[in-house]
């Protein structure tokens, strides 16, 4: 189911969709609707790679949950769990296995809260693509966390987890082990709705934290209005966590605790 999974996102999400729609315009051109969805797809390209539409799809993901500034003010809590968001894996011409931007301004904010209350800090997320190795790609959080002055004793990761809701349901392991309860969930804060959906659902009591925001004060620039790929990237991302919440939303309801 996971690898299904895993085949459809590709297919629903840009720039698949395109191509398809593509290929049918091509077969089906002498028919008058075939020319409409070419209007409609060239619409949508353009509007799917724009700043705005990009700045109002995240804005409903990014602004649910404001970031902690002073954790004191939501204290007690036993835990700090901050989720994976990809690793650069070494091979190629990459000589050493390396942190995705998400991944690092996460673990930037869960050490920064640590460092303001200190609490163990549980990374988790595992290998997500069953057709490649994993590398030792889990270790390298925990370096980072080592670096920073975090004793090992405050670290705890597990890599079983492929996804989101299965993070959830592997930290809850650890926590009843543990006999811990209430915890600070950090994550990306466009990613934080569906974590927040999945972990509230599996293993109460999570206390949102995000970080690595991406929108910053909003002004105007005619050139935001362009098509780029940098626009699309982000919304490519944003589609998934909107499919995601979707998703996870049926899989809360058909979840029974064990």
């Amino acid at each position: 189911m996971f690898i299904l999974k895993q085949f459809l996102k590709r297919l629903i999400l840009p720039p698949m969709p395109w191509i398809l729609l593509l290929v049918l315009v091509v077969i089906f051109w002498n028919r008058r609707w075939a020319r409409k969805v070419l209007l409609a797809t060239l619409i949508l390209i353009t509007l799917l790679h724009s700043g705005p539409v990009l700045y109002l799809a995240r804005h409903g993901l990014e602004s649910r949950y404001p970031p902690i500034t002073d954790p004191l003010q939501v204290e007690p809590y036993d835990a700090i769990v901050v989720l994976g968001g990809g690793v650069i894996p070494a091979g190629g011409l990459i000589p050493f296995p390396a942190m995705s931007e998400s991944m690092f301004r996460r673990l930037e904010e869960a050490w920064r809260l640590y460092k303001l209350l200190p609490r163990p800090i549980i990374v988790s997320g595992g290998h997500v693509d069953p057709f490649t190795h994993p590398r030792g790609k889990t270790n390298i959080a925990p370096d980072y966390l080592l670096l920073w002055g975090v004793p090992a004793e405050h670290i705890i990761t597990e890599s079983n987890s492929r996804d989101t809701y299965e993070s959830a349901i592997e930290v809850k392991k650890i926590l009843d082990r543990k006999g811990w309860k209430r915890y600070l969930l950090v994550t990306s804060a466009v990613h934080m709705p569906r974590s927040m959906l999945a972990f509230q659902r599996v293993v109460p009591e999570p206390i949102p934290a995000p970080g690595d925001f991406t929108l910053g004060e909003r002004q105007f620039s005619p050139f935001r209005l362009f098509p780029s790929e940098d626009a699309a990237e982000q919304i490519t991302a944003t589609l998934h966590e909107y499919i995601g919440l979707i998703n996870y939303r049926w899989r809360t309801w058909s979840y029974s605790d064990r």
